[in-house]
């Protein structure tokens, strides 16, 4: 059962599926949404607090503008304890805070002059102290008494919430009376439902893009703490998926380590507005020499933290041990360092993670971000009048709460699929909003997991003859040298009793296999495991432009030949002629356990690509443009040609025929290189050319997608768009400076170490792929995210080259005369050495 789900009766979930499956097909057709999503009642009533009727004279503002700043006008209702508020549903938020209408009339007090008063009332200030109680609190509808009803008939609670109206307006009742629903506003409904001119799905999109760009998410796995804290990070794990124990509210489970003594930490990513009262850690007395006996907690941004609490724990106790509290700011970040256990224990265990704090009121969407600085990114959404975005947003976040209310019923198993719910595929890209599906997604996961191999597959690689392939990939047809085919051979079961491998592991399993790399001295702890995947992918997909492509299973995209494209230049497609099927099967394999997994097969797939992996739809004018922009030009200019613009370019010329990636040319119809197309057929021509443009590679992606779908549930496939899906398999594309620094560890070595600044200006005048080069140096990943460790150099030299340990990602780090000698270094080593110690021989076992 998923651990997220929630219980809603049968008529309610049925009632939402179908308001669903409604507002899907409008934002299919850019049509007004649903009226009863976009419910807004006409009324809504408050009182004066208990706090606020204490104040004497009792007064308040009533703004003309939703400005603070703006001018206003103050309602001085004296000593009225029964001071009534009734305003409109429309509501506003912005950077001042929460807003809502007062009309005329409102105002229900013993002066007659406060029923002409109307305006704005704040009913939260962002600036105010969020543990303050409010000034208005709003009456709920009053139930009768148990006696009143069994005399006039059970009474019908009055709908005041669209999740209320959804399931009145949807559901099927037989004998049963609907709840009444209270006066809508007419005005705040319609501008709800409204759709901004010229708008599409794809605007939409890049809306749901925006959210998620400039909106704080939750993260469902954190339980407990979820309300005050993005994410949770731990130095390592001992079992798989451990670290979700310190939150999942349980004392009897536990996050372990698995590293180095006093290098354990948990990282807290807090949200923003959270102010710690108190922060404690669970502990057990019968953990032994797994207890903490000595914690260091440090605050600020992750690269530049303080100490704040160095403290000693009693190891007699068993239960919460508060480490840190009263706290009169916010922190970023908060990591827990758990520098020593008890009797000098190697690795720890912690129970749990439980906070206390005050945190800013979460009040809705802000129109402010809605800014021109912001949108002018979002060439869609820039022109669009701000109270339009603002309203059209208002409404995806709650379809996005009402798609994650059913979102486990419409997936309810790993062993499913959307099935008949096909239409979510058309909001696939709204998905990054939801708060469920990434908890549901891991859930899959983890119920689909096998147990891990008995015995490490152990490979011998020959590199020296895989590079004299790449040389020149003409002297061995058959790419039997090649790291892909060592691989592939090497893995294969060796007798009948041996099962193939099925990549379905723990995320927490990450060395597949152990390498020997002949003529290098090696023990393989993973960095040599990594070193031949990184391999695997530069020969799948070269990042050098002008080195042949060793193996024959993808091809460079046209957009990589055409000297004037400058988009999508570095992609590959598979290869239209290639049929060794099982192959690409396996590579569509491997691409499932690095999704499963942190490792990376870092392909160079257009998004044309990556959209038929994950099962979203592909148009011609926005998705072939990734591959062959020329193409799809030439399609577009001959459609809008007139005939004698078309007769003057491609009479006699044009024929039934089109060059495929692989350069081939194939006839769209039979006989078709021998008839001309002419002006009256040449729509037919361009719908011909789309077909089999679009459809080249069919089977070769269907091959990858078969071995993907081996490994990974559709369920979870159904659940990712088409850029988590290659984030997830290829790592972060780009790396910056601050992104390396986010998962950068120091070890016997200060962060204001002079060589420290150094290697930063070093890295900081690096390109991204001389940063992709480094990465792949320390850690064999070419794609964050990656751990690295920074350690003092073994020596005592200047200037010299430095070394690496793939197998634990640390960079021994010299020490260097300047910022500019350390860059040169450094990026040599990058680009010409092999990050593996030299000190013995692979056959010495």
């Amino acid at each position: 059962m998923d651990p997220s789900r929630q219980s809603l009766p049968t008529r309610a979930v049925l009632a939402r599926i179908r308001c669903l499956q409604e507002s899907i097909e409008c934002y299919r057709n850019s049509t007004p949404m649903p009226e009863a999503l976009c419910y807004v009642p006409g009324t809504i009533e408050y009182k004066l607090s208990r706090t606020t009727i204490s104040k004497s004279p009792t007064k308040f503002p009533v703004y003309k503008k939703t400005d603070k700043n703006g001018g206003k006008t103050t309602v001085n209702v004296g000593e009225e304890a029964s001071c009534g508020v009734v305003v409109s549903g429309l509501e506003m938020c912005n950077c001042h805070g929460q807003w809502i209408k007062l009309e005329k009339g409102g105002l229900t007090t013993k002066d007659p002059s406060h029923k002409n008063v109307e305006g704005w009332l704040l009913l939260y200030d962002r600036s105010a102290n969020p543990d303050d109680p409010p000034w208005l609190v709003k009456v709920e509808p009053q139930m009768k008494s148990n006696t009143n009803q069994r005399l006039f008939g059970k009474q019908q609670v009055p709908i005041t919430r669209w999740e209320e109206a959804i399931e009145a307006a949807y559901s099927l009742r037989v004998g049963i009376r609907p709840p009444a629903t209270l006066p809508t506003s007419p005005q705040a409904t319609d501008a709800l439902r409204k759709v901004p001119p010229n708008w599409t799905l794809e605007s939409d999109e890049e809306l749901a893009r925006f959210l998620y760009e400039h909106m704080e998410q939750d993260n469902e796995n954190l339980g407990s703490v979820k309300q005050f804290v993005e994410s949770v990070d731990v130095s390592s794990c001992g079992e798989d998926d451990s670290a979700s124990c310190l939150t999942d509210g349980d004392s009897s489970t536990y996050w372990e380590s698995d590293g180095t003594q006093g290098q354990h930490w948990i990282r807290l990513r807090m949200k923003k507005g959270t102010v710690i009262k108190k922060l404690y850690i669970t502990i057990d007395a019968q953990d032994e020499n797994f207890l903490p006996s000595q914690i260091i907690v440090m605050v600020g941004e992750i690269d530049n933290l303080e100490k704040l609490n160095d403290m000693n724990i009693d190891t007699s106790v068993t239960g919460d041990i508060c480490i840190l509290e009263d706290m009169t700011r916010h922190y970023r970040t908060i990591e827990i360092r758990i520098k020593a256990c008890r009797d000098e224990g190697i690795d720890c265990r912690i129970h749990g993670i439980k906070i206390k704090s005050s945190k800013q009121r979460d009040l809705g969407l802000n129109r402010d971000i809605f800014s021109t600085e912001e949108l002018v990114r979002y060439p869609r959404l820039e022109l669009v009048e701000k109270e339009l975005l603002y309203r059209r947003a208002l409404v995806l976040q709650r379809f996005v709460r009402l798609l994650d209310s059913v979102l486990h019923y419409i997936v309810p198993a790993w062993e499913y699929s959307v099935g008949s719910f096909s239409s979510l595929e058309v909001v696939r890209q709204f998905l990054p909003l939801s708060k469920k599906r990434n908890a549901l997604a891991e859930h899959f996961l983890r119920q689909s997991e096998t147990v891990r191999p008995h015995q490490l597959p152990k490979l011998y690689i020959n590199r020296r003859s895989a590079a004299d392939h790449r040389a020149d990939p003409s002297q061995d047809p058959l790419c039997k040298s090649t790291i892909f085919t060592q691989v592939y051979e090497g893995l294969k079961p060796k007798d009948r009793n041996n099962k193939a491998l099925d990549y379905r592991w723990p995320a927490r399993y990450d060395q597949w296999w152990e390498c020997k790399f002949l003529s290098e001295g090696i023990i393989d702890q993973g960095g040599g495991f990594r070193d031949s995947l990184s391999d695997v992918a530069e020969e799948l997909c070269p990042t050098d432009s002008e080195q042949p492509v060793p193996l024959p299973f993808f091809v460079r995209s046209p957009n990589q030949k055409h000297d004037n494209s400058n988009v999508y230049r570095d992609t590959y497609i598979p290869n239209p002629s290639c049929e060794l099927y099982a192959k690409y099967e396996w590579i569509g394999m491997i691409m499932g356990a690095c999704l499963r997994s942190k490792e990376h097969l870092v392909l160079a797939l257009p998004s044309f690509v990556w959209k038929l992996l994950a099962g979203e739809r592909v148009t011609w004018s926005r998705d072939y443009l990734t591959v062959d922009a020329a193409a799809v030009k030439l399609t577009e200019t001959i459609e809008k040609m007139d005939k004698e613009t078309f007769t003057a370019h491609f009479a006699d010329e044009l024929t039934y025929t089109t060059v495929l990636s692989d350069h081939r040319l194939v006839d769209l119809k039979n006989n078709g290189s021998g008839v001309k197309v002419q002006y009256e057929e040449r729509m037919e021509f361009c719908q011909l050319m789309q077909e089999a443009r679009t459809q080249e590679s069919s089977a070769q992606v269907a091959s990858i997608r078969k071995g993907l779908l081996r490994v990974v549930p559709q369920a979870v496939l159904d659940l990712l768009t088409w850029q988590e899906l290659e984030k997830k398999i290829c790592g972060d594309p780009e790396i910056s400076v601050d992104a390396l620094k986010k998962t950068t560890f120091y070890e016997d070595i200060e962060q204001s170490d002079i060589r420290v600044n150094y290697l930063w200006e070093a890295l900081t005048n690096f390109t991204n792929e001389d940063r992709s080069r480094f990465l792949r140096f320390v850690t064999g990943r070419r794609r964050l995210p990656a751990p690295l460790y920074v350690c003092l150099d073994r020596g005592d030299k200047v200037d010299s080259l430095p070394e690496s340990s793939t197998c634990s990602n640390t960079l021994f780090l010299p020490n260097y005369s300047s910022a500019k000698v350390a860059e040169e270094k450094l990026r040599y080593a990058a680009y010409n050495c092999v990050a593996i110690d030299t000190d013995m021989s692979p056959w010495d076992e």
